[in-house]
């Protein structure tokens, strides 16, 4: 599923979202969520459907039309909501979407309209979730940190859906202490193999991690972050993004999640 909300972003965040589908072999839902004042009712909001779907019609038509080049069907829905990330979260829970694909400005804008919990909502996702900070989408050259865990494996299979839908040269970044060269090579060599990008080009940096992504990831034109922790998408929502590194890269970055799989009694209980 892509979240649309910005026309200045459909285009990368549609590419994205069909590469993954496509690489899945599953089907891609544009979404289009129309936030409605919550002064207005959407009884209110409905009748000025027409002016809506023509602005809506629009969005979703543009969408359809960049997902031609991939090999997944196309389906479209607006929606009408006073919610805001809350929304997309249930779209994607009644939609049973495996992936949802939005915009680092929209999750932003979404995240002021959240009702109870955002850190309650955001441990829960329902799915991937990947959020993309820029306009525009060049895949040339793509750059993967990773230190290992789920949300890297997810950046992993971003990459190389990217790599078979659109032709992107992958390259794998593992940062390390100093003297730790040789077992980090070891380590992401090994991680390559096993995640079907043994022939990507590796990088072992020294140092500080954000510092070193910052730093590497000037010399790309997509750089995919898997989260570490928990609760990256709250963080954002939030405006406390906390890589501070990665948010003043000039080159456009994908923030990637999974969701960690949390028994019944943490869910009830709040186990970590």
């Amino acid at each position: 599923m892509v979240a649309l909300s910005n026309p200045r972003t459909e285009a990368a965040l549609v590419a994205l979202a069909g590469a993954l589908a496509e690489h899945r072999g599953g089907r891609l839902l544009a979404v289009h969520v129309v936030t409605v004042p919550d002064q207005t009712s959407l009884e209110k909001a409905a009748e000025n459907r027409a002016k809506l779907d023509e602005s809506s019609a629009e969005l979703l038509s543009a969408a359809v039309d960049d997902a031609e080049g991939f090999d997944a069907p196309v389906a479209t829905k607006t929606v009408l909501s006073h919610r805001g990330i809350e929304e997309v979260f249930d779209a994607a829970r009644r939609n049973d979407a495996d992936a949802v694909v939005m915009g680092y400005g929209g999750a932003r804008f979404a995240g002021g309209r959240v009702e109870g919990s955002l850190d309650e909502l955001a441990r829960d996702l329902p799915c991937d979730f990947l959020v993309f900070d820029g306009d525009r989408l060049d895949v040339g050259e793509v750059l993967v940190p990773t230190a290992g865990g789920p949300s890297s494996d997810l950046s992993a299979e971003v990459a190389l859906a990217l790599r078979e839908g659109v032709g992107a040269n992958v390259s794998l970044l593992h940062v390390v202490d100093e003297g730790g060269e040789a077992s980090g090579r070891e380590f992401l060599a090994g991680w390559a193999e096993g995640h079907g990008l043994g022939d990507a080009d590796l990088r072992v940096e020294t140092g500080d991690v954000e510092a070193a992504i910052g730093r590497v990831g000037e010399g790309y034109d997509l750089v995919i972050v898997g989260a570490t922790e928990r609760g990256l998408l709250s963080r954002i929502v939030r405006g406390s993004l906390a890589l501070e590194a990665v948010e003043r890269l000039d080159t456009p970055v994908l923030l990637a999640e999974r969701p960690s799989a949390r028994s019944l009694r943490d869910r009830l209980f709040g186990g970590r």
